[in-house]
């Protein structure tokens, strides 16, 4: 009796070792599973980066019928712009649709990306190099023109901000400055080329240059106008000079018809000389 007591007592302790089991064995996996949907948590969210946008800048009219955008780069073995979540040629692309704008009945513009680069450099840096060409022909009035705008820029890039964010970076610099140099180039180079909104050409010069050898008859116009105001001038001149040699004439004539009174005594009248004189001073004599 002894023993089965014994054993009878240990029943209960071993049976609750074997329920307990199951029960550390759910808790060990969910332990498991919150400290994975705790290191999921932990992580950042992708990064989203907005879409590059060019249409609040001053637009470029060229006194074209047309403009083209193409690209030719070539670019080389250390090139990681594909890496960009904004393609340079891309935005490029964008920048040229978006701020050059045809406004005249003849002629194409046509500009073409030639390099849209970005490499990795020393430090811990990027760096990017843009170039574009703007070509412009109107063969109907043989009128042609060109400029490059290229810009180059090295930034930091802190590893802890992910690589797609300091190419993101990068490329909207690189866009700014681009956007600067651009209309530097055409407004000092292609100035001729420029319209309003209405297509009216902004220079003067423009203007100036057209053959109007057909109508032009501001030669004649104007020498004939300079005739008729020397003309004028002359008679004028003529006039007053005949005015001016009257009137001195007349003086003369004044002057020479008075003449100085013999000299007489206080009290005396000058003699007559069948002429009315003035008297002079002090020899007027008042009536008694």
């Amino acid at each position: 009796m002894k023993t089965m007591t014994n054993h009878s007592a240990r029943r209960p302790h071993l049976m609750s070792r074997m329920k307990l089991r199951p029960s550390f064995s759910t808790l060990g996996l969910f332990c498991g599973l919150a400290l994975l949907a705790g290191c999921a948590s932990s992580n950042p969210s992708e990064e989203t980066f907005p879409t590059p946008d060019y249409s609040y800048l001053p637009p470029l009219n060229l006194n074209v019928s047309q403009v083209n955008v193409g690209t030719q780069t070539q670019p080389d073995s250390d090139d990681i712009s594909s890496k960009s979540p904004t393609n340079p040629a891309d935005t490029l692309t964008l920048m040229a649709h978006q701020r050059l704008h045809a406004m005249g009945s003849s002629g194409t513009a046509n500009l073409t990306i030639t390099k849209a680069e970005m490499t990795k450099a020393p430090h811990h840096a990027l760096s990017g190099s843009y170039t574009v060409k703007l070509n412009l022909n109107d063969t109907a009035h043989n009128h042609h023109g060109f400029i490059t705008a290229h810009v180059q820029r090295t930034i930091d890039a802190p590893s802890d901000l992910g690589l797609e964010h300091n190419l993101h970076t990068l490329n909207s610099q690189l866009m700014d400055d681009m956007n600067v140099e651009l209309e530097y180039q055409v407004r000092s180079h292609l100035a001729s080329w420029l319209t309003d909104a209405t297509g009216t050409p902004l220079d003067a010069a423009t203007i100036q240059s057209q053959d109007l050898s057909s109508t032009d008859l501001s030669a004649p116009n104007s020498t004939a106008t300079q005739s008729s105001a020397g003309t004028a001038v002359s008679g004028a001149t003529a006039t007053a000079g005949r005015a001016t040699s009257n009137a001195t004439n007349s003086a003369n004539a004044a002057i020479k018809g008075w003449q100085q009174p013999a000299t007489a005594e206080i009290g005396q009248a000058a003699p007559s000389t069948g002429r009315l004189h003035s008297p002079p001073p002090g020899v007027l004599t008042l009536p008694q």
